[in-house]
């Protein structure tokens, strides 16, 4: 049983939700970093005080600009740290003394460097544990707090534009820890471009205090945050990262990870980046399969398994019905499904029955179903997807659908808005031969930027945003499906050599949606990093799975792809 995170205040509590931020090192140059600090915190209108600190100016875009810290003399709660490293301990040591509580490092050549500069970290992590102030960094990219809106970073994926529209297709948000700045606000731009609502995304730096585990603490007892993905190279604060994630596992919050230094190369680069000595592979692929992380090699796929958790319910067990409007899609679909340890079962004689009175006499309704294209015109396809809904046959659905026409719409918005949030069984729609949806400055979207109508508005459709994806990615994301089934350690995912685009929003996920399946609820193991090329169905497996893979038994085991 899921227990709630605890409402108790954290000691990082000021650090992510400040009243008073200083800027130490602004400047009034609008295309250098010091002063995009600056700039992206007052477009987001952050609510609070802001003390730019530079004694070469005396304002700052209309702020008065402080000598220095203890200039100030009103309560900090975050001191933004932008000055030439060699410079960096002295200005927090002056931090300290005046009592601000955090500080972010954004300067770098510290411990990334090597030699003397690894002594200047090791001074910062002292004065962190003689004075109590908590220090992000250094060589950090800063953090984001959406809901609260401080950008207290510089990366350029906060930047406020009034006219692009926004799409929000749950208010349910995911939270993004980081060990690599530019990864960690990539994570970011492509989750907001599917429509998903975010929480926070932090920069961890080199770590010298504040380090993964800590923030991962943070994210758990969050009650904003509803699913936490990780980018990983090495893990400093062990204890705390393994309470971290004991914690997440008890209280049913999905964590993902993406874990990378895994090859000699990533391991040297991983030391020169932020210091990280990225280990041995095995023992952190223990550690997610322990405590039921889902585990991705892939941005995409990362992006896409967050936003399932985030827009749909937890299925409650592994029987999937295909629905699909094209039968060799179908057969793929099944395939796909069964290729992840789940079970596409025979629909029953009377579930038979209801879909046969809504589909051609050439359609099947065995599972996969196989409505044809005609019942997508005819009602058909939603019809069926509201009456698998209902049942208690299947515990999920992979609706394969083709978007190639500009005029089809398969389902009916207003229709749906009665049951949006009420959904039995997690569903999932893939679209192959999909059209690129981009966004209008209405609000909706448009095929190509060409079309002078909106055929299919994301504010909305039920699929979000679509895009082009390569055709690696489009069959592993059917495997995001296959995820929560409480069976920790064991990871799947499978290529198609096939162009497709995944949607990976709930069927009635729109903007204003209220979000409210439980992701939260119950244990999520299954990961999703393992890839089996089709062409060689051990590859990338252990020693011993690729042996089990090879023996007659596994290998004639067949596929449960109901009457096909």
């Amino acid at each position: 049983m899921s227990v709630a995170p605890s409402a108790a205040r954290h000691s990082l509590d000021t650090f992510f939700s400040p009243s008073s931020i200083a800027i130490i090192g602004a400047s009034r140059d609008p295309m250098k970093i010091p002063g995009l600090l600056l700039a992206f915190l007052r477009k987001n209108q952050f609510p609070g005080a802001i003390f730019p600190v530079n004694p070469n100016y005396p304002d700052i875009d209309g702020l008065p600009c402080y000598p220095s810290v203890a200039a100030i003399s009103k309560p900090i709660d975050l001191a933004i740290v932008i000055i030439p490293a060699g410079a960096v301990l002295g200005a927090l040591e002056q931090c300290a003394a005046v009592g601000v509580k955090n500080a972010i490092i954004i300067s770098s050549g510290f411990a990334e460097e090597g030699g003397d500069s690894t002594a200047m970290q090791d001074d910062i992590a002292a004065l962190a544990r003689r004075t109590g102030m908590r220090i992000s960094g250094p060589n950090a990219e800063g953090y984001y707090n959406e809901a609260k809106r401080v950008a207290a970073t510089f990366s350029p994926t906060v930047d406020v534009k009034p006219d692009a529209p926004r799409l929000l297709a749950t208010q349910r948000r995911i939270a993004i820890v980081a060990q690599s700045g530019g990864i960690g606000f990539a994570f970011y731009n492509r989750a907001r471009a599917l429509g998903i609502a975010l929480s926070y995304v932090i920069s961890t730096g080199n770590e010298s205090d504040l380090g993964v585990g800590e923030f991962l603490d943070y994210m758990v007892q969050d009650a904003a945050t509803d699913v936490i993905l990780l980018f990983v190279e090495g893990i400093r604060d062990t204890e705390k990262f393994l309470a971290a994630a004991r914690r997440a596992a008890e209280i049913g919050k999905p964590v993902i990870v993406t874990k990378v230094g895994r090859s000699g190369a990533g391991e040297r680069a991983a030391a020169s980046h932020t210091a990280s000595m990225a280990g041995w592979s095995a023992a952190y692929d223990a550690v997610f399969a322990r405590y039921g992380f889902m585990v991705s090699n892939d941005l995409d796929e990362a992006i896409t398994i967050a936003a399932l958790l985030a827009t749909s319910p937890l299925p409650k067990g592994d029987r999937v019905a295909v629905v699909t409007v094209s039968g060799g899609a179908g057969i793929w679909g099944a395939d796909t499904v069964s290729a992840q340890g789940l079970q596409v079962p025979e629909l029953s004689a009377s579930m038979q029955a209801a879909i046969r009175g809504l589909i051609p006499s050439y359609g099947s309704p065995r599972n996969p179903v196989d409505i044809t294209a005609q019942a997508v015109h005819s009602g058909g396809l939603q019809k069926t997807i509201d009456l698998l809904d209902r049942s208690d046959e299947v515990d999920a659905i992979l609706v394969i659908i083709s978007m190639s026409s500009e005029t089809r719409m398969p389902f009916k918005i207003a229709e749906q808005a009665a049951d949006r949030g009420a959904e039995q069984v997690d569903c999932v729609l893939f679209l192959y031969d999909a059209v690129e949806l981009r966004p209008n400055r209405a609000g909706g979207s448009r095929r190509r930027d060409s079309l002078g109508t909106d055929p299919c508005r994301c504010r909305d459709a039920p699929i979000g945003a679509a895009r082009k994806i390569p055709a690696d990615a489009a069959c592993r994301r059917l495997a995001c499906l296959a995820g929560h089934f409480g069976m920790p350690g064991r990871s799947y995912a499978v290529r198609a050599r096939q162009q497709g685009v995944a949607a990976p929003v709930r069927r009635v996920a729109a903007a204003g949606d209220s979000g409210d399946g439980q992701a939260g609820a119950g244990r999520c193991h299954r990961a999703h990093r393992v890839s089996a090329r089709v062409e060689n169905p051990v590859e990338g497996y252990s020693a011993q799975e690729r042996s089990r893979r090879r023996s007659p038994r596994y290998r004639n085991r067949g596929c449960r792809t109901g009457g096909l």
